[in-house]
């Protein structure tokens, strides 16, 4: 009784710590379960692609991607000033959309490599610890 106490106990410090790698743990696996939550919205609606077989992992992609996408520009592309109207703010929009697609499907490969090495280095940081 008292091991399965220790290993709940090691479980909750990874979820509810608050030092350092327990915060980069808890936001690294945020993101993972993000990105997966995405990618099977975007599979089970298969709204862009078309009747394919590989349209619904296109579709996921994409969904991804644009989450991934306005996560990186989002430091850039929201401090922008728009003066015009709601055809200036549609363009906008869709311009930032189209753009945060095309950069995440650049960046979604090395964003989840990444989040993964932060949630294997620091679970094992954690791990060891206690």
């Amino acid at each position: 009784m008292a091991m399965v106490l220790k290993n709940m106990g090691r479980v909750a410090g990874l979820v509810f710590g608050s030092y350092y790698e327990s915060v980069v743990f808890r936001e690294a696996m945020g993101t993972l379960i993000t990105y997966v939550v995405l990618f099977c919205i975007g599979y089970h609606l298969n709204l862009v692609f078309g009747d394919d077989k590989i349209a619904p992992i296109l579709d996921g992609y994409a969904m991804t991607s644009l989450f991934a996408g306005l996560r990186f520009l989002s430091g850039a592309m929201d401090r922008t000033i728009l003066v015009g109207g709601c055809l200036v703010v549609v363009f906008t929009l869709v311009l930032r959309l189209v753009v945060s697609v095309v950069v995440g499907a650049i960046i979604l490969p090395f964003s989840i490599t990444y989040n993964i090495y932060k949630v294997v280095k620091n679970g094992a940081i954690l791990m060891a610890d206690v």
